[in-house]
């Protein structure tokens, strides 16, 4: 008789509860992980777009000089930058320049592979390059 009481009375089944406490502590920790990382994944979208801002400057700027590089290496403006540092060098397709190699000069050609001293400037000295002005031509 005792077990039909204990059968219909108005006790708890606390392993009933015990499993929906948990079940409910799981679904609000994913649900608090679920929200970190749509926290997490919205400040990696803002950092994403500085940083897609800051490579796009840097590739107009790169494109800039670039384009600065390439005006440097006209003739008219290698020209233009030596007389301006005052250099004696000149432009090598310039045709006021005249070449002598060094396999026509032997001497040179030695003394560019080491097998001979150089000699110091004399008045003798062969001249590998010579320039004719151009009012001359």
């Amino acid at each position: 008789m005792s077990r039909n009481r204990m059968k219909n009375s108005q006790s708890l089944h606390w392993m009933g509860v015990v499993k929906w406490v948990l079940i409910s502590c799981v679904v609000a920790g994913l649900g608090l992980v679920y929200m970190l990382c749509k926290n997490q994944n919205l400040h990696l979208a803002a950092q994403t777009l500085t940083l897609q801002k800051q490579l796009a400057t840097i590739e107009k700027r790169n494109k800039e000089l670039n384009g600065d590089l390439e005006s440097l290496k006209t003739i008219k403006r290698l020209t233009a930058k030596l007389k301006e540092v005052h250099s004696d060098l000149v432009y090598v397709n310039d045709p006021s320049v005249t070449l002598v190699l060094l396999e026509q000069n032997p001497h040179a050609f030695a003394a560019r592979m080491g097998t001979a001293p150089k000699p110091a400037m004399s008045v003798n000295s062969t001249i590998v390059t010579s320039v004719t002005p151009a009012a001359t031509r």
